[in-house]
């Protein structure tokens, strides 16, 4: 990530006045305050647009959980390690892109833009500018705090079809941001479809919040 790059920006939240103090407080000590969801979306018209103009399938759908991501404030909440809550304006993305045969992959940021084909572009560029060699963690290591919390994380298995996942846990307290993982597309009923697995905070995020997640990533897939 260029040194220059600005990231999203943040506020404490006042958790006496917070409309989710209730759910938070209720979850905020449990050994394991996460929950995780496993659900299909269609992806067929992502995956025929994305051949007929020379693009990135995988960025395609990576577009459509990000557009998601923003667009629902309760996956914008973040506890920090001294158990203040932070609201982000907005996310970026943290993805692994694998790089060799072996499986050595190497952890990108790839910025928030609304227009598909400005962060399709950005995103070539990052992917594309990848050093052969190096830390694979090197672009969360070399964040701070409020960096690492702004932003969510997908991960890829494009050749593994699953049906349930779980997810590291980075502190007692919770993960950090949302953690994803997207999986293999098959054919279904006529439909192409692929399993997406999500894991939040169930201090910030519901049912409801995740439902209307998953419905605005198959939105935006098509």
């Amino acid at each position: 990530m260029d040194k220059q790059a600005t990231f999203p920006r943040r506020q404490i939240i006042d958790i006496e006045s917070w409309e989710r103090k209730d759910n938070f407080n209720f979850f905020r000590n449990f050994l394991n305050p996460c929950i995780t969801i496993t659900s299909e979306v269609e992806c067929s018209a992502a995956r025929e647009k994305a051949k007929a103009n020379g693009e990135s399938f995988f960025l395609h759908y990576l577009y459509a959980i990000l557009r998601a991501a923003n667009e629902i404030k309760e996956l914008r909440f973040r506890v920090d390690n001294e158990g203040q809550i932070l609201y982000f304006e907005t996310v970026d993305v943290l993805c692994p892109v694998r790089m060799h045969a072996n499986g050595k992959f190497y952890t990108v940021r790839i910025p928030w833009k609304e227009d598909f084909g400005d962060f399709h572009r950005e995103a070539r560029h990052i992917i594309d500018s990848i050093p052969e060699d190096g830390d694979p963690y090197a672009t969360e290591n070399g964040s701070s705090e409020d960096q690492r919390y702004s932003v969510i994380l997908v991960s890829a298995t494009p050749d593994l079809y699953f049906t349930s996942m779980t997810h590291t846990q980075e502190r007692p307290s919770g993960s950090s941001y949302p953690l994803l993982n997207v999986g293999k597309a098959v054919v279904r009923d006529g439909r192409l479809v692929m399993p997406v697995a999500i894991n939040v905070h169930h201090g910030f995020v519901d049912g409801a919040h995740l439902a209307t997640f998953f419905q605005k990533v198959e939105a935006y897939l098509q």
